[in-house]
């Protein structure tokens, strides 16, 4: 399946139902009014939901109409109010107004939810000296719906960096392996387990350096680090997308800033893959600049798997006791 991570759609609210112009004829003949009002019109409604996993199902069918409010009728009897129209979407969604590109509203968490737009409000009924009258109108909008995954790590690097083998080691997750590289087309996701924390893991599809000009898969993905608390940058000494280690983190990062430079900023761990290929000796090495942490590791026997996971967890582990 195509992931799809942002769409244009236009939502429509149901119209409010026209109030009824009714009159009862007593015994004297005098006629009083008896006509109900009309139900209102359904509201679109935009949920958050966890089983939602990208914006795939907005793609095939653009318009989402609530349903009108019933009309009004004699004795004073109401409309029925139309049916919202509830339009599920994934934690982790933004909303903007398409014209202006205004915010509505960011969907975080489980069941948060916005109206998109309101109903009409049914029309008045000619009873206790109202006069009948139509529905309110429906309204209509145009949103653009961004998805951005939310996830405590995420990996990225260069082609055949072996990212998808340490997301399968640490999640098992069930993603293909393969020896040739862009086989990631779209994120990838699994949750790690520990005694004491589940971490939500997310593999990015390769960038390399040409992504900026839009070859390979480009680097849209990128995007999704906007949410990231902690990247794992994995790198592959022996790339053929790189002359070394120290090239591939330079092509990495010149990527990641020139996409956005805050991102950057985010918090990261090198993790050098493979490092059983390295010469005897070379971990020992300044291969980066100082303030980095580097984790050396065999994403394939598990070697510095353990210890990589420790420090990621005891510095997620300090990062949410500073938030709370």
């Amino acid at each position: 399946m195509i992931f799809i991570d942002e769409v244009t759609i236009v939502v429509r609210s149901g119209q409010g139902g026209r109030g009824c112009e009714s009159f009862i004829k007593r015994a004297d003949h005098k006629r009083i009014p008896n006509g109900g009002d009309g139900g209102d019109g359904g509201d679109v409604i935009l949920r958050a939901d966890p089983q939602t996993g990208d914006l795939f199902a907005l793609k095939s069918k653009r318009i989402f109409e609530a349903e009108g409010g019933g009309a009004g009728t004699r004795n004073n009897k109401y409309g029925r109010k139309g049916s919202d129209r509830v339009v599920k979407v994934p934690c982790g969604t933004t909303i903007f107004n398409k014209k202006d590109h205004l915010l509505i509203r960011d969907l975080v968490h489980s069941g948060e939810e916005v109206i998109a737009v309101k109903g009409g409000k049914g029309g008045y009924g000619n009873h206790a000296g109202y006069s009948a009258t139509q529905g309110g109108a429906s309204q209509e909008l145009e949103l653009l719906i961004s998805f951005k995954i939310i996830a405590d790590i995420f990996l990225v690097g260069l082609p055949n960096s072996g990212k998808t083998t340490l997301l399968k080691r640490l999640t098992g997750a069930g993603v293909l392996e393969t020896e040739y590289p862009f086989a990631t087309k779209s994120p990838q996701m699994g949750t790690y387990r520990s005694q004491f924390n589940r971490l939500r893991i997310c593999e990015l599809p390769a960038i390399y350096q040409a992504s900026g000009e839009g070859r390979g898969l480009g680097t849209h993905f990128l995007k999704h680090l906007e949410r990231a608390q902690l990247i794992f940058l994995v790198l592959d000494p022996q790339s053929e997308f790189s002359t070394d280690l120290e090239s591939g983190y330079n092509i990495v990062i010149d990527t990641i800033r020139h996409y956005n430079p805050a991102f950057a900023e985010i918090p990261r761990f090198l993790v050098v893959n493979k490092s059983d290929l390295l010469p005897k000796g070379a971990e020992k090495q300044k291969l980066f600049p100082a303030k980095e942490r580097v984790f050396f590791i065999s994403a394939k026997s598990g070697t510095g798997v353990s210890r990589l996971m420790s420090a990621a967890q005891k510095f997620l582990g300090i990062l949410h006791e500073a938030r709370t």
